[in-house]
């Protein structure tokens, strides 16, 4: 297993006639400044993480840090929610209850009001529906009933 770790294996294609130490050269130098800037562009991602995040890296990031108080039902809906406006967020769980409290940060005030528009939307629909739950419980009753009345009276 720490055999496979270690090792790295790279591909390299050359498209020449004739390989030389030049063209090699070359071409090892091309690899190894790819490799560097993949390196870069993750590194980079690292320090400035978006999305969800801790609530130390949210504060450290910027200032204008806001929060909202979320149950514990519906906290996934929040999360793709601010996903989608590209606000970055730190859910935080109130210990001994089930909330969250959810810090935030958004790119813009337009952004953050139209992410809670649609949440506070799609809350609002949610509702407003009646549950699955519910509803199989009333046509069981139904059925029961209606088997009831159906059975034949023998005396």
């Amino acid at each position: 297993m720490q055999e496979e770790v270690e090792q790295r294996i790279v591909s390299l294609m050359i498209s020449c006639g004739k390989l030389g130490e030049q063209e090699f050269r070359k071409a090892v130098a091309k690899l190894l400044e790819q490799l560097k800037s993949d390196h870069q562009k993750h590194q980079y991602s690292k320090a400035n993480p978006h999305g969800k995040m801790t609530v130390k890296q949210l504060a450290a990031k910027d200032k204008g840090l806001q929060s909202i108080e979320v149950t514990d039902q519906n906290i996934g809906s929040f999360n793709r929610i601010a996903r989608k406006y590209g606000i970055d967020f730190a859910p935080f769980k109130v210990k001994g209850e089930k909330r969250y409290m959810v810090f935030f940060k958004a790119p813009d005030a337009d952004a953050m009001t139209a992410a809670f528009k649609e949440y506070t939307a799609k809350q609002v629909r949610k509702a407003e529906r009646p549950s699955v739950l519910e509803k199989l419980q009333h046509f069981k009753s139904l059925i029961q009933a209606a088997a009831v009345r159906a059975r034949p009276a023998f005396g």
